[in-house]
């Protein structure tokens, strides 16, 4: 086993090497699937470090008045619908089509939600919508980029998700939604340079130290996604969302990554 971890890992070395630095930047986790069986022994340091610059200016929309954003008549046991942000409920990203992430809580009377990203202006660049999981969990949304422009360098947006309850009296009816924000940059020479012989296992920590959020968080699930019950893993994940002090931090550790909603029906 551990010579098959060796040629595995010299393998994805030598293959991610190859790569342009604008490949590895379009397409961070490409090479992480090599790694089915990753070593107990392995540990990564995954300590968010939150970029040196403000957040955006928040702006007003529907997801901040009346209830409690994320709260919702048809959503159960007292959680809510959660986006899996930092604390500031906005993060960066250096990919033009970015993977965003959400907590679906357990619920009843509901079977659809949509998605929008809209611009410092409040326009809508891309929005859709998709069935929900039959179970809670972690589902991904990805851009895409036959449907979708890419996020423009340096400026700010917001996206939402909102899930639509089945009820007797629609007009009235309280769906529970949440917004975060998001920022695409162009990364620093530093940062070059770091991801030009990165490895699948150091992506994480690599961006995660760089404060870009988005996409640290994007190849931990991707390691998280092909090896579910690796501790070291487990213990990763656990310390990237209590380093970045997110809310509902506990219910996001424990929740499982689904397969699901990344098509348009």
């Amino acid at each position: 086993m551990k010579y098959l971890l060796l040629i595995a890992s010299l393998s994805v070395t030598t293959l991610i090497k190859l790569w342009s630095i604008s490949a590895v930047l379009e397409r961070p986790v490409l090479a992480i699937t090599t790694f089915r069986n990753i070593s107990s022994s392995w540990k990564i340091s995954q300590t968010y470090k939150p970029p040196d610059r403000g957040a955006p200016p928040s702006t007003e929309s529907p997801a901040t008045r009346g209830p409690s954003p994320g709260s919702g008549e048809c959503l159960l046991e007292n959680k809510k619908l959660t986006l899996l942000l930092p604390e500031t409920k906005w993060g960066l990203t250096i990919s033009k089509y970015p993977t965003l992430y959400v907590y679906i809580p357990p619920y009843e009377n509901a079977q659809e939600a949509e998605f929008f990203i809209r611009d410092s202006e409040q326009n809508d660049v891309y929005n859709h919508v998709f069935k929900l999981p039959e179970k809670s969990g972690i589902i991904r949304i990805k851009l895409p980029p036959e449907k979708s422009p890419p996020l423009e360098v340096g400026k700010n947006y917001s996206w939402e998700v909102k899930i639509s309850c089945i009820s007797e009296f629609p007009a009235t009816s309280v769906n529970p939604s949440v917004e975060g924000k998001i920022k695409r940059i162009l990364p620093e020479q530093s940062l070059y340079n770091k991801l030009a012989g990165v490895t699948p296992l150091s992506l994480p920590t690599v961006y995660a130290s760089q404060g870009i959020w988005y996409d640290a968080l994007e190849s931990m699930v991707e390691l998280r996604r092909l090896n579910p019950d690796n501790p070291e893993l487990i213990n990763d994940w656990e310390e990237l969302f209590n380093s970045a002090n997110s809310k509902a931090k506990e219910e996001l550790i424990q929740a499982p990554i689904l397969d699901c909603c990344q098509k348009e029906d």
